[in-house]
């Protein structure tokens, strides 16, 4: 007997926390970044049965992986029932669905979550009259308040049938009952043969992967020659919105207002991208207001250790080719990465989970639709957009909630562009050293978010360029359901951004910098000709560097640090000393002596803000684009902002 439990449900509809709630889990959760893209399965307490989560999406179409992989566990795989939840705030939008899956299975429980907020907010929802309607088990359901889930559970043990049928219009109808008559017997179902008519490929490409039938034989393709699936499947649509706006109304009671102030605020573009800008300072001034410290803190500890470990093996007289590129090389690195890196990612996430977990940050990215629309890519860019300011690999698993491959594509390509942590410190020391007073932390921030624009702008430029030019196409429609304003847990705040994100980024970075550590105290004590293979590098880049306002040193770092960006400005002390391991130089003062002793100037700190904006991803990105789109667009998201980095240095440095 199989005991599988699936749990669908729009985005947005706590279905996530539905599922830990009744499997005892801590799967993370979110408002909008897709994080239930991959599926998650455990057992559900105190029961034999296994409760799969699949990925949130709005419809049955196939114009998005979740939606393909929810569509096809409905039709292919076994299980015993659906557990269907809602946001009662939003019932109607959610219903759609609903009716959708009622074609497929009639085992289905409807549970409506959230319920404390229904109540706060006025809004009944006569369950008895919803579940005599559509014939199923309605539960309402409240995390919070940890109510319904006893009732949840005892129902799984009840087998229930949805009577709820209905038609569509003559046209219709009779197009289905000619498909079915013409597909194979084990395929011959309603929603099989409506497939079949709106023309989806992937399930009749499913089938014959699958069981080796072909469904899509002559007979067919000669009945659909003369058949507008589009149009079919617009028609199907209106008749599914016209039902849930009938079922709503005999059901559903709302006595609250029907916008709040935060949404009429929101309503407003123009306001809503100023407030954007606010938004994004104040979580960058916070950022480099608390980092500091802890920063400092860390790098103080890690030094130490170093000491120690030092003293050890001198004691032991371990010898040096042994100990120096470990220590020297891969824990002076990592160190330094962990000291400069963990501090701002971890505040950067918390106000940046806060701001998502609230409901405002996905206003915000809804409004940007309009500019996404204009450069010819996706309206959920603006989604991996913003996280890419925490980490551009975490904005690539998050471009998986784009509907189509080519917008998937362009978010993915022009990402980097946008500044991660990982390059906050360099170009906040380069704007202290030489823009701006290092006690004027205001002034740095707006130098900070006047670039951070400039890389907006970049990112938005080179997606219209790539729509026109190696991606072009339509864009796919932006669909994303705002979540309620609602009381963010701290605990849940701290957990998501330190645990599932900054510690995630943090693990990654460790990894591919341990070799980085090694290559450099290599290239820093093997000598070629008298001289190291790092000086001999630079000296080869120095007069191509010359042309764009950098010098070898600075180019070389850049390549050396493709691991992680925060040790670029180790590396060129490192190179501008002669020393043989990187520079552990905190100092800003001391920094900029070294940097001006060596020719630098506010052009040469200007171009390496650029270039640290326009230039090839980190290792970590690169590899997490390969294992999502393969290694032909990992190629191209290399090349991309490093060609447009060294024409915007070019230009820059012609006119100055």
């Amino acid at each position: 007997m199989n005991n599988n439990i699936l749990l669908m449900g729009n985005p947005n509809v706590g279905k996530s926390s539905i599922f830990n709630k009744l499997t005892l889990s801590h799967e993370h959760t979110g408002n909008w970044t897709g994080k239930t893209v991959e599926i998650a399965s455990k057992k559900i307490v105190g029961t034999d049965y296994i409760l799969i989560d699949l990925p949130g999406i709005y419809s049955l179409s196939s114009l998005s992986e979740e939606e393909v992989i929810a569509k096809n566990t409905l039709l292919f795989e076994d299980y015993k029932k659906v557990i269907y939840v809602v946001d009662g705030t939003n019932l109607e939008k959610n219903l759609n669905l609903l009716l959708q899956i009622l074609q497929i299975t009639k085992d289905v429980i409807l549970c409506i979550n959230m319920a404390d907020i229904l109540e706060s907010r006025k809004i009944k929802i006569d369950t008895n009259k919803l579940s005599k309607i559509l014939g199923i088990r309605v539960i309402e359901c409240s995390t919070f308040k940890n109510t319904g889930f006893k009732e949840l559970i005892e129902s799984l043990n009840e087998k229930t049938f949805s009577t709820f049928n209905y038609s569509y219009d003559d046209e219709i109808e009779e197009h289905i009952s000619n498909i079915k008559k013409i597909l194979p017997e084990a395929f011959n179902n309603r929603y099989l043969s409506l497939s079949v008519i709106c023309k989806d490929r992937s399930l009749i490409d499913v089938i014959k992967n699958r069981y080796g039938i072909d469904i899509n034989d002559k007979n067919i393709n000669d009945y659909l020659m003369n058949i507008n699936g589009e149009e079919i499947s617009d028609r199907i649509s209106l008749t599914i919105n016209r039902l849930s706006k009938e079922i709503i109304n005999q059901v559903y009671t709302n006595n609250s207002d029907s916008k709040c102030f935060l949404d009429k605020l929101f309503s407003n573009k123009i306001i809503t991208v100023f407030l954007m800008f606010i938004i994004m300072f104040i979580i960058f001034f916070i950022t480099i207001i608390l980092s500091n410290y802890p920063s400092e803190l860390l790098s103080f500890i890690f030094s130490k250790i170093e000491i120690v470990i030092y003293n050890i093996v001198i004691h032991f007289k371990i010898p040096s080719f042994i100990y120096e590129p470990l220590l020297f090389g891969v824990y002076r690195v990592v160190s330094f990465i962990v000291s400069v890196m963990f501090p701002p990612l971890v505040i950067f996430f918390i106000l940046y989970t806060y701001a998502e977990e609230s409901g405002i940050l996905p206003r915000l990215a809804f409004n940007l639709d309009r500019v996404c629309s204009i450069c010819g890519c996706h309206g959920k860019q603006c989604l991996t957009m913003f996280t890419g300011f925490g980490c551009n690999a975490c904005a690539v698993v998050g471009s998986r909630i784009i509907d189509s491959k080519r917008d998937k594509l362009i978010a993915i390509l022009t990402n980097s562009f946008i500044p991660c942590n990982g390059r906050f410190p360099m170009i906040i020391a380069l704007i202290t050293m030489f823009l701006a007073n290092s006690n004027n932390k205001l002034l740095i921030s707006l130098y900070l978010c006047l670039f951070i624009i400039l890389s907006i702008i970049m990112s938005f430029l080179i997606s219209f360029i790539l729509s026109k030019t190696i991606l072009k196409g339509y864009s796919g429609f932006f669909v994303l359901e705002l979540p309620s304003y609602k009381k963010v847990k701290i605990t849940k705040v701290l957990k998501e951004s330190i645990i599932y994100k900054s510690l995630s980024i943090l693990k990654k970075a460790i990894k591919v910098s341990i070799p980085c550590g090694i290559i450099i105290w290599l290239f820093t004590n093997i000598k070629l000709y008298d001289l190291t293979i790092f000086e001999s590098l630079s000296h080869f880049l120095e007069p191509f560097a010359k042309m764009i306002g950098l010098d070898g040193v600075i180019l070389l770092s850049f390549l050396l640090a493709l691991p992680a960006n925060e040790i670029v400005i180790p590396i060129v002390i490192m190179g501008y000393l002669g020393l043989n391991n990187i520079s552990t130089i905190s100092n800003y003062l001391e920094i900029k002596n070294v940097l001006i002793n060596n020719g630098w100037t506010i052009t040469t700190a200007i171009s390496t803000i650029l270039f640290s904006i326009m230039h090839f991803p980190c290792g970590t990105t690169l590899s997490t684009i390969k294992s999502e789109v393969g290694t032909k667009w990992m190629i191209y998201s290399f090349f991309i902002p490093l060609i447009c980095g060294i024409i915007v240095l070019l230009i820059f440095n012609i006119i100055i």
